[in-house]
């Protein structure tokens, strides 16, 4: 019948409207909002009129036996946890939670509040904070997970998540400390898959799965930060241990102040593939103490292990092929530290992993580091850790010989021992030098020294003992430099000291030792006669390296013998290098965003002559590189560069000219993308900053291929897959060509009127 709907119609229309009804009678609301109050708080519940509402204030998830709300406000004259759940026909089909702290003392930290039943967590029989009837199996040995309601505010009050979030208990030994560690974990189950939040600020992750709120470990009840002090201390960015993020944090449990924690990255396979591009946390091993698998196999490492007991590893093949199974600059990294921090747990707390495949290799991960810093000796300044890391017979705690046997076997390479020793004594120029240290302890103890008075009272804990902890900190901070250094000397044979002096010009650095990076702020330090030194120069993108001042030496490395008693000074010098095809070849479009072929960038050749491009090399905003494989790019072709080749090909199969793996992102926002010949010397940069957009693809394109790329005005934001490997749209032109027309006439229009002013003003003088 004409003017009617069809049935199947009205049949999407009247689900549709269920569906929309159905989540209007859902919504459920907490007012005024979740936060920081300074005087009691009334809150109600808004929701639809289905169904019945049953809430609760001790943090416990309602049941069809909790309070119901019958629409009266719920008056709050105290810190607590209202959960809120509505119920219909007996089925629990809407939650709300939220934590409302009230008449709380200021604080400068990171609030992580918990809502938990009660009963869980202190249950005089089996409360998981509850030591229990058997000594031997007390409740908080458990490895169970409860849901709870979790809110996290930033320091200025800002609620930055709220959910539900599986709860465990954390921690070996220091479970046992009242203040209890325990670890959060986000579940599609509880509908709050993670936290999309960067919780250690812009250069951390930007969303966790997992965190953990630690109490201190070993150093609870005593300078409660050694271990966020101590793993914080790998500055220089030569490191390549894996560290978690660390940040102070004060907790609520169920409106009740729980004291001063540090929230931290939870080391798993998912912290692995968020810290590695390219790792699949479902692809790797994961491993701890002496052979003890947490995910993965231990195939590898057994096969890793066997060799290295029999390899004669002051053989170079042994060596290499043991170079070929782990990454030794990367262990031996973690034995620097190790030693540095005179750690006594260090035999213990060992972690490493591998990703699979054939062609991959163990690396090391620095965790639980309490015991170090004279944690439980006045003087653990003095400590020969040397000694201790590489004793072939120590007892089962803490330096079993399986713990040391890695190290020892290979300080047996000379290439090894002199790399440890060096690298040793960089450190303590630099990261581990006192004042250096120094800073940090004082950073970090700011950071919670207003907030301990109430952290100690919380926990009936003596001031003098958080104090005279702080000063230790400070004290092996002064006297392990020198002493350390006397153990170098002694153990290796290190013989006198000599004084070096390195420093670069503008546009390059030195890199000292194969280890860190010297720039124009430059290093002195003090090195041993018998232990030779390594420098390189290493020019910056668009510069090339001239020499060195101060010595005829040629080449941009060195090895520096310092069997000569007298002081060594090099400066490095550099001067800006532009290629002769610079501005021919040119950044001509980039695709920071693509649902289908993932990050790209074109270039196009404007010239007349081809182009080998055979290792030049592309550089983003962080200094990530990516060396060209061979390729040359005739007069008026493009070359694709892509970040995955497969995504890219299936995407755009009619594109022949293309290369891959591209090792960064394009930000779809901001970034910087540089192209520079082999010799470093310039050829074309891009830097951009786009609106906001939608999350769709699109690309940022040069309107035009003779225009000057580096002019952000030259430039077009167009939505879409983009023309890669061919010229781009032709409209591009006309809205580049528009916006100038427009600003022509308005420079007309105003040179008019300037005409008009300055007759007038003549005008009126005659």
């Amino acid at each position: 019948m004409t003017g009617l709907l069809p049935l199947r119609t009205i049949l999407i229309l009247f689900c549709a409207l269920r569906l929309a009804v159905g989540s209007a009678q859902e919504a459920l609301r907490l007012s005024p909002d979740p936060g920081f109050y300074a005087a009691a708080v009334e809150v109600s519940l808004g929701a639809g009129s289905a169904g019945a509402i049953h809430f609760t204030t001790d943090g416990s998830r309602p049941t069809q036996r909790s309070s119901r709300y019958r629409g009266t406000t719920i008056k709050l004259d105290r810190s607590a946890v209202i959960r809120a759940v509505r119920f219909e026909n007996g089925e629990a089909i809407a939650t709300a939670g939220g934590t409302y702290l009230i008449d709380e003392p200021d604080s400068e930290l990171l609030t992580v509040s918990l809502g938990i039943d009660p009963g869980r967590l202190f249950h005089r029989r089996n409360g998981w904070f509850v030591e229990g009837d058997d000594p031997d199996d007390p409740n908080w040995n458990t490895h169970r997970e409860h849901p709870a309601q979790i809110d996290i505010f930033e320091s200025d009050g800002t609620r930055v998540h709220a959910g539900i979030m599986g709860f465990r208990m954390f921690g070996g030994a220091s479970r046992s400390h009242p203040q209890k560690s325990f670890s959060l974990s986000g579940r599609e189950s509880y509908g709050n898959k993670r936290i999309d939040y960067p919780l250690f600020g812009a250069d951390g992750e930007q969303d966790f799965r997992f965190v953990v709120l630690r109490n201190g470990g070993s150093d609870w009840g005593r300078s409660f930060l050694r271990d966020a002090l101590l793993t914080g201390l790998l500055r220089d960015r030569s490191w390549t241990l894996d560290v978690q993020d660390a940040r102070p944090a004060q907790v609520y449990i169920n409106g009740q102040y729980w004291g001063i924690y540090h929230l931290r990255e939870k080391i798993n396979p998912r912290f692995l593939e968020d810290h590695h591009p390219g790792v699949d946390k479902d692809s790797l091993s994961l491993l701890e103490h002496e052979e003890s698998v947490k995910h993965g196999r231990g195939n590898e490492y057994g096969a890793l292990r066997s060799f290295i007991r029999t390899a004669d590893l002051r053989d170079p093949a042994a060596y290499a092929r043991l170079g070929e199974m782990m990454d030794i600059d990367n262990f031996q990294q973690l034995q620097i530290a190790q030693t540095y921090f005179d750690n006594h747990d260090a035999g213990g707390n060992i972690r490493y992993w591998r990703p699979d495949g054939p062609n991959e290799r163990f690396r090391w991960i620095l965790y639980d580091v309490d015991q170090g810093f004279g944690l439980h000796q006045s003087d653990g300044w003095l400590n020969n850790t040397l000694k201790l890391y590489t004793a072939d017979d120590g007892p089962a705690w803490p330096n079993p010989p399986w713990s040391t046997l890695f190290h020892r076997k290979l300080l047996a390479n000379e290439g090894y021992r002199r790399h440890f020793v060096n690298r040793s004594l960089d450190y303590l120029h630099t990261d581990f030098s006192t004042e250096a240290v120094t800073e940090r302890i004082e950073s970090t103890v700011s950071a919670i020294g207003n907030e301990m008075p109430r952290q100690l009272a919380r926990w009936d804990l003596r001031p003098q003992t958080w104090t005279y902890h702080i000063d230790q900190l400070r004290r092996f901070a002064l006297y392990r430099p020198q002493h350390l250094r006397e153990q170098y000397r002694e153990y290796f044979n290190g013989g006198e000291d000599r004084t070096v002096s390195l420093s670069a010009s503008l546009g390059g650095f030195v890199v000292l030792n194969e280890n860190m990076q010297v720039g124009t702020d430059g290093l002195k330090g003090s090195y041993f006669a018998n232990f030779p030194l390594t420098v390189r120069a290493v020019p910056e993108p668009g510069f090339r390296f001239t020499g060195w001042e101060e010595s005829g030496a040629e080449g941009d490395s060195l090895t520096l013998d310092l069997t000569e008693n007298r002081p060594y000074r090099l400066t490095a010098t550099f001067e800006a290098a532009r290629h002769p095809a610079a501005d021919q070849l040119v950044i001509n479009e980039i695709c920071a965003k693509s649902s289908g072929a993932d990050d790209w960038l074109e270039l196009y050749n404007r010239g007349e002559q081809s182009i080998d491009l055979t290792g030049w090399f592309l550089v983003d905003g962080s200094g990530k590189r990516f060396v060209l494989p061979k390729a040359v790019v005739a007069p008026g072709n493009y070359l694709v560069v892509c970040k995955d080749r497969r995504k890219f090909a299936r995407a755009h199969p009619e594109v022949r000219d293309y290369v891959g793996e591209l090792p960064f992102g394009l930000n779809k926002s901001e970034d910087r993308v540089g192209l520079y010949a082999a010799d470093g010397a310039y050829v074309n940069a891009l830097s951009y900053r786009l609106v906001e957009t939608a999350d769709s693809s699109f690309t940022y394109a040069l309107a035009l291929p003779g225009l000057d790329n580096t002019r952000h005005r030259n430039w077009v934001q167009e939505a879409g897959n983009g023309t890669p490997g061919r010229a781009n749209p032709g409209h591009l032109q006309t809205i580049i060509m528009s916006s100038q027309r427009f600003w022509v006439r308005i420079g007309i229009g105003l040179a008019v009127l300037l005409v008009v002013g300055v007759v007038r003003t003549l005008h009126g003088e005659a």
